[in-house]
């Protein structure tokens, strides 16, 4: 069972540096981060109203907390090596899920998530696995594997390919079987509002519609069905040319699907 944690939306850090000019003015580093993140649905139907705060140390999130959930981040250094999501029931927090990352020459190698932690099943009652391959075109390759939670053997489940342009993804091609799932997205030039969160440039597609920008249209196709299907998101933004509230319709686009807003 393939399953990202409570996040939201993989990714560039942008940090301005000196110029090489010493006469010139240093340029400001932007550190806008945002402090709360809500999600609103239309119906009880598509989703549960929730609302997350997010705690930093310096740009380093520490952490997300919702009513029921509190996801903690833990680095080594700069880069992003777990994240752990603690269910809340009656003011006790219960780990149920767990995201552990491994890196090679700097950049993102596996991704190890496991789900339902238990007593009886300590390291998961779902496990699933992605390597990641750093091609020399410039795309990365990934496999995924269902890992056995006794055996710990592993068994390919599915693949595919990431395409990035200016820090954005743009493409995900994806094959489970005899099954092909290709994602085309396109971008705005506003900020994406999680952007200056260090190491999230790292998890790649961990972090869903996560971008430089922020992604507007979203076309689907799939080997059963190639006629596509497309979803369009809309933005409100500040003075900073941050999103304040994002609104994501159905493939028909006229329907909401979902609501996000945003606080800095």
């Amino acid at each position: 069972m393939k399953k990202q944690l409570w996040l939201f939306g993989a990714i560039a850090l942008i940090l301005s540096s000196c110029s090489s000019d010493e006469n010139s003015p240093l340029q400001e580093i932007d550190s806008t981060l945002p402090k709360t993140i809500s999600y609103v649905y239309p119906s009880i139907y598509l989703g549960t109203n929730s609302k997350g705060t997010l705690t930093y140390d310096g740009n380093k999130i520490l952490n997300i907390i919702k009513e029921d959930s509190k996801t903690i981040f833990t680095y080594n250094g700069d880069v992003i090596i777990k994240q752990e999501e603690f269910d809340i029931e009656n003011g006790k927090e219960i780990k149920n899920e767990e995201v552990s990352y491994s890196y090679e020459n700097g950049k993102l190698k596996t991704k190890v998530f496991r789900e339902d932690i238990s007593v009886e099943y300590p390291d998961g009652y779902y496990i699933d696995k992605v390597v990641y391959t750093h091609n020399s075109n410039g795309t990365i390759s990934y496999i995924d594997y269902t890992v056995d939670n006794i055996k710990k053997t592993e068994s390919k489940s599915g693949e595919g390919t990431l395409t990035y342009k200016d820090g954005n993804l743009i493409k995900v091609e994806e094959k489970s079987g005899s099954s092909t799932t290709t994602l085309v997205f396109e971008y705005d030039s506003k900020k994406n509002p999680l952007k200056n969160i260090l190491g999230f440039n790292l998890l790649l597609n961990e972090i869903d519609g996560f971008g430089t920008n922020n992604i507007v249209k979203t076309t689907r196709t799939t080997t059963e069905f190639p006629n596509p299907s497309v979803y369009l998101t809309t933005y409100i933004y500040n003075d900073a040319s941050y999103p304040t509230k994002h609104t994501s319709f159905d493939g028909g686009g006229k329907n909401i699907e979902y609501e996000i807003e945003y606080t800095y």
